[in-house]
């Protein structure tokens, strides 16, 4: 990578870090901005800045840095039951920036990749839920999935309409194709 690439990498990590704790919580599973911020990365920036920047997030918290809802960090954040949606970013965030990159002028992309993208994670999350509370696959999908189904669709909308100007912006500006 480019010294250019590394730093907007570090940019984009930091912008998770800061916008990722904001949280209602809700029970178990607090409605956070962590997938707006994923949202943003993974759809303004190549599949391996976002990656890249999603990972150091994921460590930085792990090492016990509070960017994790509700300010929180810890490696047994990850270890807990909500520890699969935030390992679920990373393949959420590459499918996002997979099909944005590849279909970038068709803005339909946008939010069909994001939701494509929250499925993954959904998944991951949910199945690593249920390892961990030992619940069964209806109950987990109740308190895991239901819930989060209108957020996830405001900030889908949200960082669609934002992720199609951010990027067209930042391509030109730092030049990340």
């Amino acid at each position: 990578m480019k010294v250019h690439k590394i730093a907007f990498t570090g940019i984009m990590a930091a912008i998770i870090c800061l916008i990722a704790p904001f949280s209602l919580p809700t029970g178990t599973i607090p409605i956070s901005l962590a997938t707006f911020a994923i949202y943003i990365t993974a759809c303004t920036v190549n599949v391996r800045i976002s990656a890249c920047a999603i990972t150091i997030y994921i460590l930085l918290g792990a090492a016990g840095l509070p960017v994790f809802s509700a300010f929180r960090g810890g490696f047994h954040i990850i270890a807990g039951v909500t520890g699969g949606y935030i390992l679920g970013y990373i393949p959420c965030a590459a499918i996002i920036g997979l099909l944005v990159g590849k279909f970038e002028n068709k803005k339909w992309i946008y939010p069909l990749s994001m939701i494509l993208g929250t499925i993954i994670c959904w998944i991951i999350g949910t199945l690593w839920y249920m390892i961990q509370t030992g619940s069964r696959f209806i109950s987990a999908v109740t308190v895991c999935v239901v819930p989060f189904v209108i957020g996830d669709i405001i900030k889908i909308s949200a960082a669609s309409a934002l992720g199609i100007t951010l990027r067209k912006r930042l391509v030109l500006f730092t030049k990340l194709k």
